[in-house]
């Protein structure tokens, strides 16, 4: 049983060194990311990017993630094309799917805002949603095209 031991001694300060290099990442995470996500100018300076997903002969562009402020301002916009040569009926809906502190009154505005929309032979149109938010907090949309899931809106609002 020694030479066991002993073989485990060796590995002993690699093991530390993993540990301590994990604790010091870690902290050093939290330092850099908690206070910054919950200041709206740090977490804004990321791009809030669009994702582009094909439904049938659609594309539709929404942003994967908005930030807003309480208090403030703020709009979603989506976009559909038609691939199609003959015109389309579209409908488009918000559907709520987890909130975790957004007021009713924003929930209700995105969730309540169906557009419907014939378009025309390789057209486009677009539905830009504004909202005030009042509280803080998060909330996640799926986005439902024509019956189908074309993604998920992810909303946060900050302090302001």
């Amino acid at each position: 049983m020694q030479p066991q031991v002993q073989q485990a001694m060796r590995w002993m300060p690699l093991l530390v060194l993993a540990v301590a290099g994990l604790m010091v990442g870690v902290g050093v995470g939290y330092l850099v990311w908690s206070p910054g996500a919950f200041n709206y100018g740090v977490v804004s300076t990321a791009e809030e990017a669009t994702r582009t997903v094909k439904i049938h002969q659609l594309t539709v562009t929404f942003p994967s993630a908005t930030f807003a402020k309480a208090g403030r301002d703020a709009s979603m916009t989506i976009t559909i094309t038609n691939l199609r040569s003959e015109p389309d009926y579209i409908g488009v809906s918000l559907v709520l799917a987890r909130n975790n502190g957004v007021d009713t009154a924003t929930i209700s505005t995105i969730t309540t805002n169906p557009y419907a929309v014939t378009l025309a032979s390789y057209g486009s149109a677009s539905d830009v949603i504004n909202i005030k938010p009042s509280s803080t907090g998060y909330a996640f949309f799926d986005l439902i095209v024509d019956g189908e899931l074309a993604g998920t809106i992810a909303l946060y609002v900050v302090p302001s």
